[in-house]
């Protein structure tokens, strides 16, 4: 057989990869998008990379491939409690499931030996897009070009809403909050490392990207991860001067705390006093709706064109019970228990056992991510999170490669 050499073609490779991160993207959440053109477009890059993965060349060591493979393969398992308990043919699992495959492009830099450098200054440029989109929108609004959740009637109440504000904030809720995370975590390791000016400004800007979002979890998960990470792992020589400043910008920050995120606030205090209809979605999706003991197992299945996908869009449309909301429940829900302790194996196995291998801001990822997956994970959210984890568990195959090379020299 006749393999193709990727290694020929990294601009090529590259090019094709950022796109399809891209395409996961939803190109930012552009609201001229075509649902349709841009499912059957996911449905043919989804088969591309089948193709390009199973016909070309792969490196002989690739530290996170075989956990890559499980994270998207064991999910398919629920195909079986989705025909057999719910009614759903295994061929329209398939068409539910097709999109999950676009992290096959974890495998292409790979493939193609692209550097770290090209895969971290892409992610950079795509989290400032992304956030120069959200302050330019802040401005142009009524008039906006990317949003997730935008101005229309709200079939269920039959009344005409705008988009959401926060604490004087527009929230469009562009894909992938991950992106401003990323800024942060990368360019607050360089500053431990070496200050310049350059790190320091897009270290900010990850921070605005953060709080234009108005989310509370990922504020806090930022937060946790980066004094964790930082206090607990770092052997930096500026270790203490920097931990200064944090101090300084936190007490900055609790003196502004009212004018920053006194709505916020005010949320979460609701939250806490009324019912919370996210207790009611982890109870709907982690005791009541199983189809049966299979799909305790293996899940009830992805959600397609059939009685079983009309049932999880009447929990959707009307009863605004989401799978995404409810993090690592609803993916046991979608996917099984299997799923859930693949994911679990992988943060005990992977995650803890090449800890010290990994560089501080993928150790911050990591931890950002655990801490969310009670209300977010790769498999409830859009396709574009799961990629933006097939990037970093790129980026921490190349470290675990680097760091064991240089001991055993």
């Amino acid at each position: 057989m006749s393999w193709i050499d990727l290694r020929k073609y990294p601009k090529a490779v590259a090019g094709f990869v950022f796109f399809v991160f891209l395409h996961s993207l939803r190109y930012f959440d552009f609201v001229g998008l075509s649902s349709t053109l841009h499912g059957r477009v996911t449905n043919v890059m989804a088969l591309l990379l089948i193709l390009i993965c199973i016909f070309s060349r792969s490196p002989r060591y690739v530290p996170g491939r075989y956990w890559m493979l499980a994270l998207l393969l064991i999910p398919m398992l629920s195909f079986l409690p989705a025909w057999i308990e719910n009614g759903q043919s295994p061929v329209e699992s398939m068409r539910a499931y097709l999109c999950f495959f676009l992290v096959l492009v974890y495998f292409l830099p790979h493939k193609a030996k692209l550097s770290t450098e090209v895969v971290l200054n892409a992610l950079t440029v795509f989290a400032l897009a992304r956030t120069f989109i959200y302050v330019a929108q802040q401005f142009t609004y009524p008039d906006y070009w990317f949003a997730f959740r935008q101005d229309g009637l709200d079939m269920v109440s039959g009344t005409y809403k705008d988009v959401e504000v926060r604490s004087g904030i527009y929230r469009f809720y562009i894909e992938d909050t991950y992106l401003s995370m990323f800024l942060v975590f990368r360019y607050f390791q360089e500053l431990t490392q070496r200050f310049s000016g350059k790190a320091l400004i897009l270290f900010m800007v990850g921070l605005l990207g953060v709080y234009l979002d108005q989310s509370r979890q990922f504020m806090a998960s930022t937060l946790v991860a980066l004094s964790f990470v930082f206090l607990f792992s770092s052997h930096s020589k500026r270790r203490w001067l920097v931990l200064v400043g944090l101090v300084a910008f936190a007490v900055l920050i609790v003196l502004n705390s009212s004018k920053l995120f006194g709505e916020l606030m005010d949320l979460t205090a609701g939250d806490l006093s009324d019912d919370n209809i996210r207790l009611i979605t982890y109870a709907t999706y982690g005791l009541e709706f199983w189809g049966g003991p299979l799909s305790v197992l293996f899940g009830n299945g992805p959600i397609g064109n059939s009685a079983y996908g009309e049932q999880v869009r009447y929990f959707y449309d009307t009863l605004h019970l989401y799978h995404a909301d409810v993090g690592i429940v609803g993916a046991a829900n979608m996917f099984g228990v299997l799923t859930a302790l693949c994911f679990i194996s992988f943060y005990i196995f992977f995650v803890v056992k090449n800890w010290k291998k990994l560089q501080m801001h993928l150790k911050m990822y990591f931890v950002a991510f655990l801490v969310n997956a009670p209300l977010v994970t790769i498999y409830t959210q859009n396709i574009n999170w799961f990629v933006f984890f097939g990037f970093m568990l790129f980026l921490a195959d190349r470290d675990i490669v680097r760091y064991e090379r240089k001991l055993a020299s």
